[in-house]
């Protein structure tokens, strides 16, 4: 019945909301209270034409202050906000020049190609705050604006969080600010970013035995008075500091004779990337630490720092400020080299690679679009390196978003460093390892919003951290088969958000539930001779039980492991939403069903999820 009920609903969709162009009715008219804002990917190294898409500044999501609250993230944790996470979801990893480590924070730290250029006029700011009662806070706030021929973008994202466990504080930071000129005869132009992330992390090592808080009686324990920090963990002095910053500058010339006509466009790119990455422990568990030690005793100082100097030129016959246009032909080209130089003083490295790429972009009779990229690293550890992607969509109705495509990848990727060589209190190897081999091919459809795909992914010589922290290779490829599901409904009144994925891996070292899925419905009206917009909603998240993977604070990895079984919990949460013309409020409980049936709210082994909390938060939003 669901599946009827979200395909059946898909003609309100179309009439409330397209990408890009939100439905504007008479009580949202173009007026000092709602000004379409639209924003692009981030035209970073290998950029593409840009699609602008349109803000949602309806209340549908407002709730969803959090990257983990969102529909179409389905994500294991340790708990609150601002910790490690994983997808549930397997994909692979595309090879982009060298890797240290690869940290497990992808929906709060921030790299460039996470950015965007805003299209504003003349300027757009938005205001988020939110308080978690007894525990923390969060904050985020962007500013765009654009002055002649210069576009930039601030964004700050905070929070603070105590947590609810012995030894659970998080305080982040994430920073970026983006810049746009180009000259009023757009022959020269150039695009300017930088991020800052940074995270100071009380790392507790998860429960010392989980048992002990899932298998409480709901009948006798109450989740509200019981206190939390009875629990013991694994340990109660670690500490995560992890800073990392990134700067690109891209200038572009765009050739011209001096009749005006366009025959290409030159780029260069320079990227600066650093990060300082650093765990300490003192008073250190045995139990935990397993009796590993090759340098201390007593105390744990492991750190990892780095930095990465890269240059990119590369030729074009579209600049990187192009949209995609309604042309129904054309044939866009790129290509260039980029060299990578890369200094580690911990673990102690050097490197230097080179990568040549090329990539293509045609549309044929209006309804026939094919792309295509390919890459290729040389000199020292990535070499051979190589990514080749390949697909093609076929328009069924333009008007409407209506697609079906297909699209293959093909990737040969070197491990992280930090799996190859590191030396740590804990940790030591020295490893020489083959290159990984991934394949994936997808086949999708889409309607406005709606997307629908079957993946199958092959990947050999797959590298992973087994249950005692060791990296290892498995021998023998493996595969996984997806479906995936992705429908916002939209009525007058009602919306439906619903991300459902199956999946199945041919090996238990890929640690996948069969099922996982988000569902968003809401309720909102107006009031008060429509002057106060109301909202009131409900999401729930459920996944099949599987053998999650466990969390290395010292590595910052999460590891393989079969010994403690995840999922098979509902999570279920609330929330009431009013907008005053540019100021929504909301109030929000989450996980409200913990403890009446079972304690087993558990995405990550040892680390609980949240129980019955609640939330308050404001935004306030700007148009100038």
């Amino acid at each position: 019945m669901l599946w009827i009920f979200l395909f059946g609903n898909t003609t309100a969709c179309a009439q409330e909301q397209q990408e890009g162009r939100p439905k504007i009715d008479s009580a949202l008219a173009i007026s000092p209270d709602y000004m379409p804002t639209r924003h692009a990917p981030w035209p970073a190294l290998q950029f593409l034409p840009l699609r602008y898409n349109t803000i949602d500044t309806s209340l549908f999501h407002i709730a969803e202050y959090d990257p983990l609250c969102r529909i179409e993230n389905l994500y294991q944790s340790l708990g609150i906000n601002g910790q490690a996470h994983k997808s549930m979801i397997f994909d692979i990893q595309e090879p982009t020049g060298f890797s240290m480590i690869t940290l497990p924070y992808p929906l709060y730290f921030k790299k460039t190609n996470d950015l965007k250029l805003y299209n504003v006029n003349p300027s757009y700011t938005n205001l988020f705050f939110t308080y978690t009662f007894l525990t923390g806070f969060a904050i985020n706030a962007t500013h765009a604006q654009r002055i002649r021929q210069v576009n930039f973008a601030v964004n700050l994202d905070a929070a603070s969080d105590k947590g609810y466990f012995i030894h659970q504080e998080v305080n982040r930071l994430t920073l970026d600010a983006t810049l746009r000129y180009e000259t009023p005869k757009k022959d020269y132009g150039f695009l300017l970013a930088y991020i800052y992330n940074h995270a100071k992390l009380s790392e507790n090592g998860g429960l010392e035995y989980s048992p002990d808080f899932t298998e409480r009686d709901p009948r006798h324990d109450s989740t509200i008075t019981y206190d939390l920090t009875s629990f013991p963990v694994m340990f109660s002095n670690g500490q995560s500091l992890i800073n990392t910053h990134a700067f690109q500058i891209t200038n572009y010339y765009n050739v011209k004779d001096k009749k005006g006509r366009y025959f290409g466009t030159i780029s260069h790119t320079f990227d600066f990337n650093h990060h300082s990455i650093h765990f300490s422990d003192y008073n250190l568990n045995n139990t935990f630490y397993r009796n590993r030690y090759f340098i201390n005793t007593d105390t744990t100082n492991d750190s990892v720092q780095l930095y990465s100097i890269a240059n990119t030129l590369q030729l074009s016959n579209f600049s990187p400020t192009d949209t995609i246009g309604d042309q129904h032909y054309f044939f866009r080209i790129a290509g260039g080299l980029r060299h990578e130089y890369v200094n580690a003083i911990s673990p102690k490295m050097q490197d230097n690679s080179l990568c040549l790429f090329a990539r293509t972009s045609i549309r044929l009779f209006n309804v026939w679009e094919i792309y295509g990229l390919i890459s290729y690293n040389l000199l020292k550890y990535t070499q051979n390196d190589a990514l080749a992607r390949a697909g093609f969509r076929f328009t069924i109705n333009k008007k409407q978003q209506h697609f079906i495509g297909l699209e293959a990848t093909f990737s040969r990727r070197s491990p992280d460093y930090i799996f190859s060589n590191y030396l740590g209190n804990n940790n030591l190897w020295d490893y020489e390892w083959k290159k990984q081999n991934f394949f994936k091919a997808s086949v999708y459809w889409t309607l406005l919003n709606y997307k629908a795909s079957f993946n199958f992914i092959n990947a050999g010589r797959y590298l992973y951290l087994d249950n005692n922290f060791d990296p290892i290779q498995l021998e023998k490829p493996f595969q996984v088969i997806q479906l995936m599901l992705y429908a916002p409904v939209r009525t007058k009144f009602f919306c439906l958000d619903a991300q459902l994925a199956l999946q199945h891996a041919t090996n238990k070292v890929i640690a996948v539930p069969l099922f996982a899925g988000k569902l968003g419905a809401l309720y909102t009206t107006r009031i008060f001779k429509k002057r106060l917009h109301f909202q009131v909603g409900v999401d729930l998240f459920y996944n099949t039980k599987y053998y999650a993977d466990g969390y290395d604070p010292l590595l910052h990895q999460f590891y393989a492991q079969q010994y403690i079984i995840t999922g098979n919990y509902l999570y279920v949460n609330a929330h009431l939403a009013l907008r005053v013309k540019r100021i929504s409020f909301f109030v929000r409980g989450g996980n409200l069903i913990a403890g009446l049936l079972s304690f087993r709210y558990i995405t990550t082994p040892g680390y609980p999820m949240q129980g019955r909390n609640f939330e308050v938060g404001v935004n306030w939003k700007f148009y100038d």
